[in-house]
């Protein structure tokens, strides 16, 4: 096991070119790469290193790019994966079941990312800055257990499978379905189809535009926005808590069951529009 440092200094912006690297060898077997500050010659070619399962691959501050939209840089890490970066970026973890935390990426535009990311297995997505897409480009597939936001913006493609999120702060768009929500502050929107089995709604905003059905509404701190769209949609439950508020038009959304209120609260109605 060996600490590998990325300098570029073959000038070919090759992953798979030895002189690239402080120790004179392609990264290999459990060796802990890295991205610094120090080297930023872009990578551009020898992207397929996905053979080789090396240890932890951390970018801190490196300004370059690595991969491309049409080229993933494509690795295999079995320990830890963390990015803060400047760089336009592509990266692709295969199968790895391992923690991917980001704090910075390169800034976006309309309807792109700074960071576009690739994984069939991740265990948890953690992003406190920079802007990320997962899954996020047309015929893109990617997995992900958990997703932690206290910042940044993340955006969710709909070949994206997500089963728990907990936003304190951020904000999520996304056009998959997701198991569960528990927002404490931040935005979440969603669009497409995009479903949500239970939200735990308990600060910030949920804007939820998609056709998809939400099972259960826990609505204690959140805003539940529903009128941003006039797609027809569904709540299968509502429970509604002091402190939580709902918009919605009732000619475009359904209410099938509301749970009794177990607090005193006072409630009150206006026109949305």
């Amino acid at each position: 096991m060996a600490t590998t440092i990325w300098t570029g200094a073959a000038n070919d912006g090759n992953y798979g070119t030895a002189s690239n690297w402080s120790t004179g060898a392609v990264p290999t077997t459990s060796d802990n790469v890295y991205f610094t500050a120090d080297y930023n010659a872009d990578v551009t070619a020898g992207l397929n290193q996905s053979g080789v399962t090396i240890g932890t691959f951390t970018v801190d501050g490196y300004t370059g790019k690595l991969g491309s939209k049409s080229g993933y840089l494509q690795i295999d890490p079995g320990g830890a994966v963390e990015i803060n970066t400047t760089g336009v970026s592509y990266v692709d973890l295969g199968n790895a079941n391992v923690s991917l935390t980001i704090t910075n990426t390169a800034s976006s535009s309309a309807g792109n990312a700074g960071l576009y990311i690739l994984d069939s297995n991740l265990s948890t997505l953690s992003i406190t800055g920079g802007s990320v897409g997962f899954a996020l480009n047309a015929g893109e597939t990617s997995t992900v257990g958990i997703i932690k936001m206290t910042g940044g913006r993340l955006s969710v493609g709909d070949g994206g499978t997500v089963t728990t999120v907990t936003i304190l702060g951020g904000t999520m768009n996304t056009s998959s379905s997701v198991v569960t929500l528990n927002i404490y502050g931040g935005v979440f929107k969603s669009d497409g189809s995009a479903a949500m089995t239970t939200l735990n709604g308990d600060g910030g905003t949920v804007t939820h535009n998609s056709t998809g059905t939400i099972t259960t509404a826990n609505v204690r701190g959140v805003f539940l926005d529903l009128n941003q769209s006039l797609n027809a949609r569904t709540i299968t439950t509502l429970a509604p808590s002091a402190g939580g508020s709902i918009a919605y038009d009732p000619n475009f959304i359904t209410i099938t069951n509301r749970s009794a209120l177990t607090k005193p609260v006072t409630e009150s109605w206006t026109d949305a529009f």
